[in-house]
């Protein structure tokens, strides 16, 4: 006999333990557990925020006309309407959703674990519209029902109004999730649990307004138990901060491919303020930065739907910061990662749209993030750009 601690994430069903032997080359199962039942398996779990729009933020911060809004999106095994509640006694109804196993992708040439045995009951996700709020003001909300019970109240607190003097923001690719105990998963990102530490940190410190986390978000490859442990993990960030996602490979591999399982229902987790269903691209403003969202992983050369949206935003707004998932400049030779064909697309719209705020600038300004908790490559023998 002996004591074994375990940190779970809280799914919507039962679980079960099961001792082995053999390691996990060659697994022999000993003794299976009863499943465990949680006591509320229907409870408010993993709220996390997003802004929807530009209101509040695309005037000056002594003109604006509109209230900001916010998104709050949060897992629960009841498919009810809940409830967030919010300022003084405002309130909003949830908006509900799932998907089954029929919705995974996946197909006899590239099966998906998400189809078979990395299905998991995702329970029901809940989304609320949080309307009437100033900017660069902290409220308070919770969320959930009288039947369910409700979360902790949370306090948050919104975005710089537009022409604001400064916005702290953090951009990070390439994040992932890893256990807090000593457990081992099939495919986990150590790092990614001292920089979610350190960003709230950030967020502790006063030093953090609003966050974009641009594709590879879970690395779940298709079971989806450990998109709960993901959104476990960011709880404590997203739930007071506006979370934003831009999608990668691991979520939408080139179109036609799917790595995550989940095919477009990243969007039911992380809904964006996109144009439609799987057109993950989308523009939005938080204080006095305009964001340029894109998807490297769908259509962008010249003509294309994606193209043409992106050539008319950045033809609208002075550019400032243009997020996407894969770089068009690494020192990492693979075709696969860097495509020369995307410079030779996207990089004359960025020349013709770029900010005049100093001459000295020749071209725009490119920031390559990522490794947020995915484990660092080695430097290359040969460089190519």
């Amino acid at each position: 006999m002996g004591n074994a601690k375990s940190e779970h994430a809280v799914p919507p069903t039962d679980i079960e333990f099961v001792f082995s032997a053999g390691g996990f080359h060659t697994p022999c199962v000993l003794k299976t557990t009863l499943p465990f039942k949680f006591s509320n398996p229907n409870a408010p779990l993993y709220g996390h925020l997003s802004s929807i729009d530009s209101s509040a933020t695309s005037g000056t911060a002594e003109h604006f006309v509109l209230a900001v809004q916010m998104r709050l999106t949060w897992i629960s095994g009841d498919k009810k309407p809940q409830q967030v509640i919010y300022g003084n006694g405002k309130s909003q109804i949830s908006q509900v959703t799932t998907f089954s196993q029929d919705d995974m992708c996946g197909s006899t040439f590239i099966p998906s674990p998400a189809k078979d045995f990395g299905w998991h009951d995702p329970g029901y996700v809940h989304t609320a519209i949080i309307t009437g709020l100033q900017p660069s003001t902290i409220f308070n909300y919770k969320y959930g029902s009288d039947a369910v019970g409700r979360s902790d109240e949370i306090e948050f607190r919104t975005l710089p109004a537009g022409g604001s003097d400064e916005l702290k923001f953090l951009v990070f690719g390439d994040m992932g999730k890893a256990p807090l105990d000593a457990a081992i998963e099939h495919y986990i990102q150590p790092g990614s649990l001292s920089v979610v530490k350190a960003m709230v940190e950030e967020m502790r410190n006063g030093s953090l307004d609003s966050i974009f986390h641009i594709g590879d978000i879970s690395y779940a490859t298709g079971f989806l138990v450990e998109w709960e442990y993901f959104l476990h993990l960011i709880t404590p960030l997203a739930s007071k901060v506006s979370y934003m996602t831009a999608i990668g490979n691991h979520e939408r591999f080139r179109i036609s491919l799917c790595d995550s399982g989940l095919r477009w229902r990243i969007e039911t987790y992380f809904p964006m303020p996109t144009a439609a269903k799987d057109k993950p691209w989308y523009a939005i403003e938080h204080g006095s930065v305009h964001f340029t969202v894109i998807s490297t992983e769908h259509d962008w050369t010249q003509n294309s739907e994606q193209y043409k949206w992106m050539r008319k935003d950045m033809e609208s707004v002075d550019r400032s910061k243009t997020p996407w998932h894969r770089p068009m400049y690494s020192s990492y030779n693979s075709l696969i990662t860097v495509d020369a064909t995307f410079r030779n697309v996207v990089e004359p719209v960025l020349l013709a749209n770029k900010t005049h705020d100093n001459g000295n600038y020749k071209a725009p300004v490119h920031a390559i993030v990522g490794m947020a908790g995915y484990s660092l490559e080695k430097f290359p023998s040969i460089v190519g750009l």
